[in-house]
């Protein structure tokens, strides 16, 4: 991308003007090119913010309905409950109880004990219904108030991403107006992003989908010859970038023109793909004992960064996480490091019942 441009850039300006702003231009030019592509990748995510509030304002505005069907529901449920009540207080069930004890035979006691029975069921049925319906009500109720907190979320998000694209735009409108002629760089960002758009941005979610479904298959890594014991209960498996990336690439050819290389306890991958140059950077979180998040630091098309919403974004939209569990089911990890171009992951077996631990 950057060499495409830079043909570009010599194509339309004449060559004395290229030579004389060689040292001067390119890396002004370099900043305005970045800050527009940070500028249009925010102005995308944030319209994937305002389809995400209006979906939730929708399926807000639907939870006040139902709500005020299950209030009616629950105001039905708790007169039948109160009827009941009341019958008991009042001692409407002891009178048939009464009767029952004080029948005359057997044939009498059997026909009252039925009756009875059909009646201490339905009082039964009723006070259940109101302690099911009141208990959905207060789980509807709940679930809206956490639509109302996301709700509240996403704006907060809006406003803070919206203050941020202004103040890149403005500062990149200022960065142009110092160029003696900006038609060129102009036309290098309009490039730039309709490149991103019709082929970085779809090749991203494509390496990231594909990259996500071969991380499920990391545990088959975990072979005796990689394990080091230290004691009955306590592991350590050792998986190196070389045979990590073989791994990735006998799992499909995507990762031929990639790299992944494990240093200063980050992953770090850089390749190309659809004669796209990409780079990620990111580490993993130990979350819990049962799971290893991964977390984007860095992301970048072309040698251009991208801004946090996208990093967030392709975070939310692909779980790159490590999941011990798919190991074995008693398997633990006590701590992860990336160092020496090793991941390093110390495990601990537990055994059922609590056996083993101290």
């Amino acid at each position: 991308m950057r060499k495409f441009l830079l043909v570009l850039f010599l194509l339309v300006c004449p060559l004395t003007t290229v030579f004389a702003q060689e040292e001067t231009s390119t890396p002004l030019e370099q900043l305005i090119l970045q800050q527009h592509f940070t500028q249009k990748e925010l102005e995308r995510t944030l319209i994937l913010l305002k389809e995400e509030e209006t979906r939730t304002y929708g399926e807000i505005a639907q939870m006040d309905l139902d709500l005020q069907r299950q209030k009616l529901v629950m105001e039905a449920t708790q007169r039948r409950a109160g009827e009941v009540a009341r019958a008991y207080y009042m001692g409407e069930r002891t009178n048939l109880l009464t009767l029952l004890l004080n029948a005359e035979n057997f044939n009498q006691f059997l026909l009252m004990y039925d009756f009875y029975e059909i009646l201490y069921e339905r009082d039964m049925s009723r006070l259940e219904s109101y302690h099911t319906e009141r208990t959905k009500l207060t789980a509807m109720q709940t679930d809206k108030k956490n639509r109302l907190d996301q709700l509240q979320t996403l704006r907060k998000k809006y406003e803070l991403q919206l203050a941020e694209m202004l103040a890149v735009a403005a500062e990149k409108e200022k960065n142009v107006q110092k160029l003696d002629d900006p038609t060129v760089v102009e036309s290098m960002m309009n490039h730039l992003i309709l490149d991103w758009e019709k082929r970085g941005l779809p090749a991203f979610q494509t390496f990231f989908g594909m990259l996500a479904q071969v991380m499920v298959q990391v545990p088959e890594l975990a072979t005796p010859d990689r394990i080091q014991s230290e004691g009955l209960l306590k592991h350590t498996l050792t998986i190196n970038q070389t045979d990590f990336n073989n791994f990735l690439i006998e799992k499909d050819a995507l990762f031929k023109q990639s790299h992944f290389s494990f240093e200063d306890n980050k992953l770090t991958v850089e390749g190309t793909y659809d004669q796209m140059e990409l780079k990620l950077v990111g580490n993993y979180e130990l979350v819990s004992p049962t799971q290893l998040k991964f977390h984007i630091t860095e992301l970048y098309f072309d040698g251009f960064a991208l801004p946090q919403s996208t990093v967030e974004e392709m975070e939310e939209a692909y779980d790159l996480g490590f999941y011990p569990e798919l190991i074995s089911p008693n398997i633990q990890v006590q701590g992860i490091t990336l160092m020496d171009e090793e991941l390093k992951l110390q495990l601990q077996f537990n055994l059922p019942f609590g056996f083993g631990k101290k």
